[in-house]
């Protein structure tokens, strides 16, 4: 009996050292992780770098270590996915000391998330992200023109019309999202920035967006084996939409890990990451 409660707890104390040591590394290695998405409308290889969820974190001083890591991509564009700051506190000085940097790598589109959301009555965001030499996407589109191929770049804000409103669905986001989906062609790749998958899912899968970026979910905290993800905000324990590719009827949903931590649930097999799309 002795001898079981012996292995017992060694067992428990080695369980407890690689959880330890886990939580440790995947707190602070960053990844770079690549999807491929395949657009009949584009001929050329492009390639642009999506980051979320950075919540105030600093990867070296002035986040000198992710943005090393994002140039050694060399994007044709980057785009940030919101929540970039905390919602506990006022303070956005993290974003506009990284967002320099990375206008200065390549051309810079942004989204809101919820804490900004939660901030925009103390945090002009607009002004600040945009006097970075990134652009704040807030329920706008944008045309981009790389290597002869046209993108057409949408950013939707946070909690759609569709959730937080209804029924009236007198807001910005209904009306912008009506003009992005009618807007291009068959000549056209469209891609939407938007923070939370699990709000976005619905109007995509009846529409022609090639591609949907998203955040918010920290790649549910915790990745079990052959299980998935343990918490997302919002979705609460073993979320559906927790990290990777999903087809939502033809349009690509890509959900990114995220790079900060902002919820008591620690990151465990589930590194920070920098996601990384290639369009052929």
């Amino acid at each position: 009996m002795k001898k079981m409660w012996r292995f017992l707890i060694i067992a428990v104390l080695i369980i407890a050292v690689l959880l330890i040591g886990n939580t440790i590394y995947c707190g602070n290695h960053l990844e770079i992780k690549t999807y491929c998405l395949d657009a009949d409308s584009i001929n050329s290889k492009i390639k642009f770098v999506f980051i979320s969820d950075l919540h105030c974190k600093e990867y070296g001083e002035k986040n000198l270590s992710l943005v090393s890591k994002i140039k050694e991509q060399k994007p044709d564009f980057i785009a940030v996915g919101g929540d970039m700051v905390n919602k506990y506190t006022a303070d956005d000085r993290v974003m506009r000391e990284l967002l320099p940097q990375l206008a200065d790598i390549a051309p810079t589109y942004c989204i809101l998330g919820n804490h900004e959301l939660a901030l925009k009555n103390e945090i002009d965001f607009k002004k600040d992200i945009n006097s970075t030499g990134a652009r704040l996407l807030d329920n706008e589109m944008v045309t981009l023109e790389i290597k002869g191929e046209k993108i057409l770049l949408g950013g939707m804000s946070d909690f759609p019309y569709y959730d937080s409103y209804a029924p009236d669905y007198d807001t910005p986001e209904r009306y912008f999202w009506e003009a992005f989906s009618e807007e291009g062609s068959n000549d056209c790749c469209k891609i939407l920035l938007h923070h939370q998958p699990e709000y976005i899912r619905d109007i995509v899968e009846v529409s022609d967006v090639d591609l949907v970026m998203c955040g918010h979910t920290h790649g549910g905290a915790v990745q079990i084996p052959f299980i998935g993800g343990v918490f997302a905000p919002n979705q609460g324990f073993f979320p559906r939409y927790d990290l990777g590719e999903f087809d939502l009827k033809g349009t690509k949903m890509i959900i990114s890990a995220g790079l900060g931590d902002a919820y008591p649930i620690p990151r465990i097999n589930n590194c920070p990451e920098i996601t990384v799309i290639k369009i052929k």
